[in-house]
């Protein structure tokens, strides 16, 4: 089993994220550049969104976020389970996509969260983000339907805590 570290985000890491935000592969679906590093310095002094990179063998390979969806004001992710938290991620390094990284990682990363007591993890994907949601089929998500959340359209996938999970 492969050994992911998840350290937090901090100032120092807005330059390789930029860097990472202008890979073709993530510029696709997280749009301009600029925009979403803002917006990932903003949540950094958000109480409520947790910022990771996600690190192989000491190498920074990726990122993840995870927001508290409790109080979340989206229409259309109403109706979730109490302890529901969502959670955005991107692998920055091109040569690492497609070798089980991203599936295995959010694995490690939501029995992570379960071990805090969330119980349900969400995603939304677009829903031509065809590679995405196969990543997430793997994690072992699960299809809830396409909707319209305040970012846009999106196929909201869940992982859910099984009764044997830690407490």
């Amino acid at each position: 089993m492969t050994d992911y570290v998840f350290r937090l985000v901090t100032m120092t890491d807005l330059p390789l994220l930029a860097e990472w935000l202008e890979q073709p592969h993530v510029r696709r679906w997280w749009g301009e550049p600029e925009k979403a590093l803002a917006s990932i310095e903003e949540h950094l002094r958000d109480l409520t969104v947790e910022l990771y990179i996600v690190t192989l063998d000491g190498w920074d390979f990726a990122f993840i976020q995870v927001a508290d969806l409790d109080d979340e004001d989206d229409v259309a992710l109403n109706g979730q389970p109490e302890g529901t938290c969502g959670i955005d991620q991107f692998i920055g390094v091109e040569t690492l996509l497609g070798k089980g990284h991203g599936p295995a990682f959010m694995a490690n990363f939501c029995r992570a969260l379960f071990d805090r007591g969330k119980n349900r993890v969400l995603v939304d994907p677009h829903p031509d983000n065809t590679f995405a949601i196969r990543a997430y089929t793997k994690a072992g998500f699960q299809r809830l339907g396409e909707t319209t959340t305040n970012y846009g359209r999106a196929l909201l996938m869940a992982l859910d805590r099984q009764e044997n999970d830690t407490q």
